[in-house]
């Protein structure tokens, strides 16, 4: 039997916990007040403790270095419905063991009580900077990702950071260093999607003079800016495969060594990477090592898209008008019909698109108040495919492009590529085209800008059938 306390003034919390608890034979002591917990703290040392954060008079997060001065080693549950990354970071670096965000169910509970009593609590220090600011949100999945990034920056553990673009996974990065032990060194932010594919490999490692044409003088790739500190890859799943084995060698060996150069030079940095892409996709399609994978992705945080946590779409369009009352010095509000629009909208494009749809709003709004007529149009449903996942064909398509380049480059005959590239898009897109139009040849020609007869002898040399050609 455990000894278990509870401090909350909410009486409907200590009583499913003390119900709970009791029914798997422990004691429970409750307390409305922090000042009334740490009376009961010096009467007896309980095995387990539940503090609220907010409470009337001394708050939780005040309570808590009392408590660990009285009770050291008891393992502390923090409790919070208004709980924010700062409140996070705060409960990690004072060492609780756990962060239950409210409402919370009987099998949250229970688990937390199972793991508590069989599990030795260890102190971990975060350092306490500045919160990462536009990282906003009360939701429970905004909740659940505060607590990952405090967990994730209590080490220098690689980390992987997944979400659909727009979903502040850059911000995550920042937050991550931020309040990490490395926050006085360097953040390095690469983005490789940016990068040209065939200077990859010298950006991240650098290079030495003359190793390739235009390569006038040395330079200092991104893996040895870092040391000390943190690198940051977006989009990592965008790096050539023969680029991936060398980043694998250099995180293995901590040694960087130059295009063109013979001799490693030593390197300490921890690495967070990124992607919208499923990295464990990218290995069963064979664009993404099993083996980088492993080595980068020691503890992974999911970011949810916007759309399934509509709820914090006003703090965010608050805090977004916040900024630009800064920015411009004038008063901006925004009225109560253009925030439920913002409200409703599904945001394909995530916390980005809705701070473009706010400053898109903020320049129309000359008297300073953004209605309903100031907001951008939505964006259209066919940004999705039938998963919901968030699809940009654009992007998709050039991806694929890059990739299916790879593939042929590495073939040992590659010859004749752009031929076979040309007939192999031409084909599709004609095939669709056919599909579309019911095979009229006039309406695909208006579309592709050709004539007609092109159109026809292009269809007939892949043996594409159109419905003209069924009136023949």
């Amino acid at each position: 039997m455990a000894n278990i306390q509870v401090i909350d003034d909410e009486s409907s919390v200590c009583w499913a916990i003390e119900k709970l608890g009791t029914k798997l034979g422990h004691e429970v002591r409750v307390a409305s007040t922090a000042e009334q917990g740490l009376d009961l703290l010096k009467e007896s040392r309980p095995d387990l403790m539940f503090l609220d954060v907010r409470l009337p008079g001394m708050s939780g997060l005040e309570a808590l270095p009392k408590v660990k001065e009285i009770a050291p080693g008891t393992p502390v549950v923090l409790i919070t419905a208004f709980g924010d990354l700062e409140v996070a970071v705060e409960a990690v670096r004072q060492g609780t063991f756990d962060y239950l965000v409210k409402p919370f169910s009987v099998e949250d509970i229970r688990s937390v009580i199972d793991r508590a009593l069989t599990t030795q609590v260890e102190e971990v220090e975060v350092r306490p900077e500045n919160v990462a600011a536009d990282l906003v949100g009360s939701s429970l999945a905004m909740q659940e990702v505060f607590k990952r990034i405090a967990l994730a920056a209590g080490s220098i553990a690689p980390i992987v950071i997944q979400g659909e673009s727009g979903t502040g996974k850059e911000l995550v990065a920042q937050a991550i260093h931020r309040y990490g032990p490395r926050a006085d060194r360097p953040f390095i932010a690469v983005n490789i999607a940016s990068l040209t594919p065939s200077l990859i490999e010298s950006e991240l490692f650098g290079h030495v003079r003359g190793a390739f044409t235009g390569a006038a003088q040395e330079k200092q790739g991104f893996l040895q800016q870092a040391n000390g500190g943190t690198l940051f890859l977006d989009e990592v799943a965008e790096i050539p495969l023969a680029t991936q084995a060398k980043l694998l060698r250099a995180l293995e060996r901590r040694e960087v060594v130059p295009v063109g150069g013979t001799a490693g030079q030593k390197t300490d940095f921890r690495i967070v990477c990124a992607s919208h892409q499923n990295l464990s996709d990218c290995v069963q399609r064979g664009t993404f090592r099993h083996d980088l994978l492993f080595r980068i992705n020691t503890f992974q945080i999911d970011l949810p898209p916007l759309r399934d946590r509509q709820e914090d779409v006003p703090p965010l369009v608050n805090h977004f008008l916040n900024l630009l009352e800064k920015e411009y010095g004038k008063p901006l509000r925004i009225s109560s019909a253009a925030m439920q629009e913002l409200s409703r909208r599904p945001w394909y494009g995530n916390v980005r698109e809705l701070r473009n749809a706010v400053e898109h709003a903020h320049i129309l709004a000359r008297n300073g108040i953004i209605e309903l007529e100031h907001l951008p149009p939505p964006v259209e449903k066919s940004w999705l495919d039938g998963s919901g996942d968030h699809l940009d064909v654009e992007s998709n398509l050039a991806k694929d492009i890059r990739a299916w380049t790879r593939e042929q480059l590495s073939q040992p005959d590659t010859e004749n590529l752009w031929a076979k590239f040309q007939s192999l898009a031409e084909k599709e897109m004609l095939q669709q085209l056919l599909e579309h139009f019911d095979g009229q040849y006039l309406a695909i020609a208006r579309v592709l800008g050709i004539h007609r007869t092109t159109v026809k002898k292009k269809c007939e040399q892949y043996g594409l059938l159109s419905s003209e050609q069924n009136d023949d």
